[in-house]
């Protein structure tokens, strides 16, 4: 069974506007391997220095959400880490039939 999510993820703690660069592209690729990569957002910002992903208008349709969303999280952490590990990582699911 499909659920439909909203995604909110933010990475803070970033140095500089190299390293959300670094963190944003880190990101895309995580995005393209987990097959979201056209369904949300993915933006850098200079004031403060942060990286988000977030979806459109449109939820996400995941089928088997629980272990997809540990693994996409386990994926995202890992990837940022990787180049910042100082970074911050927040990831917020909203679940917009429950609303």
């Amino acid at each position: 069974m499909s659920v439909n999510i909203h995604l909110a993820l933010r990475v803070d703690k970033l140095e500089s506007i190299e390293q959300a660069e670094t963190v944003k592209s880190v990101l895309a690729e995580v995005l393209r391997e987990h097959s979201i990569d056209r369904d949300v957002r993915l933006r850098k910002f200079r004031e403060p220095i942060s990286v988000k992903v977030t979806t459109g208008r449109w939820p996400l349709s995941v089928r088997g959400f629980g272990a997809w969303s540990t693994a996409f999280e386990r994926d995202v952490t890992e990837a940022v880490h990787g180049v910042v590990p100082s970074a911050a990582i927040d990831v917020e699911w909203g679940y917009p039939d429950e609303d």
